[in-house]
This record gives structure tokens, sequence and C-alpha cells, in this order.
């Protein structure tokens, strides 16, 4: 597996384990052709979603409180739509080079070096860049089970993130 896919793999790993720990479920479409990489599903209230875009890196992307990531403008076009039924997020994931150690395991516990941010762009403006937008995403977006369970109480209430 070439370390592009090594490193989406593990990014959908650590979002599937936050949203275990959270109890929900993480469903992947067939195609990703919409910027959507997945969706986290909740059982309880009116069964709220959350679509979400996967992004990962090992580049030391931290400038003060935020992470600064270059997004491509399709993925950042298709995430800010603030009409869609269901709220859209980008989740990025940070981690070692895909050839660096990235689990380690004891008789104790089951380690994954790493840690996910999350950011809603819903609303932003349309850019006149072609390629990428850097985004900022603050580091106190972290996209672990306390913030997750925030945010599906958002969306089951109608809200957009």
């Amino acid at each position: 597996m070439n370390s592009n896919l090594r490193m989406e793999q593990r990014s959908l790993v650590v979002i599937r384990a936050v949203a275990a720990d959270a109890g929900y479920q993480m469903v992947r479409p067939e195609v990703d052709n919409d910027s959507v990489d997945g969706v986290l599903r909740a059982d309880f209230g009116r069964r709220p979603r959350i679509e979400f875009q996967a992004k990962s890196t090992s580049r030391d992307i931290r400038k003060g409180d935020s992470l600064h990531y270059p997004l491509p403008v399709k993925n950042y076009d298709e995430l800010r739509l603030d009409d869609c039924w269901t709220p859209r997020i980008l989740i990025v994931v940070l981690m070692p080079s895909a050839t660096e150690p990235w689990l380690s395991q004891s008789e104790d516990e089951l380690c994954l070096d790493s840690s996910a941010f999350w950011l809603s762009l819903a609303g932003r403006p349309q850019v006149s860049n072609t390629d990428n937008i850097t985004v900022s995403v603050p580091t106190a977006n972290s996209f672990d089970r306390v913030q997750l369970e925030a945010l599906m109480d958002r969306a089951n209430e109608g809200n957009l993130l």
C-alpha cells in the first residue's frame, strides 16, 4: 500500500475509534464525489448524522492555537455549503509519516500516535483560489468523544455546525 493510502486508512481508523467511543456508527459511501469520506450516525432523537471529509498529514502545520491546513478548493466549496440537510465537517488527523510506527501495543493498552481536529466550513465565502485554500482549524476543536457528542446534539437540534 502506498504512503498516501496508508495515511488515509490510518485517519479513518482514528475517526472510527472516536465514533465508536461515543457510541456512534461511521459509514463510508461507495463513492466520494461530493467531499464526503464518511457519515457519523447516531441512534437517538431524530437520528442525527454528520458528514465528514477526512484529511491527514504528518507535516508540522501547528501555528499557535490552530492548524493551518491547505485544503483543495473543491473540498472547501463542497464543505462550505450551508443549505445541506446534513451538517458537514472537515476532520484533520495529525500523525507520524506512513513509514514511521503509528500503533503501539502492550498487555494493557493499544495506542494510536495521532490527534484529530474538526472544523465546520458552513457559510464560508467563496474564494478566488483555484487549487488550495489554507484553512485554520482551532486546536480547541479536538475531535474526541466529548466534542463529537456535542456536535451530534447540535445536529439533532437541526443546527448546522
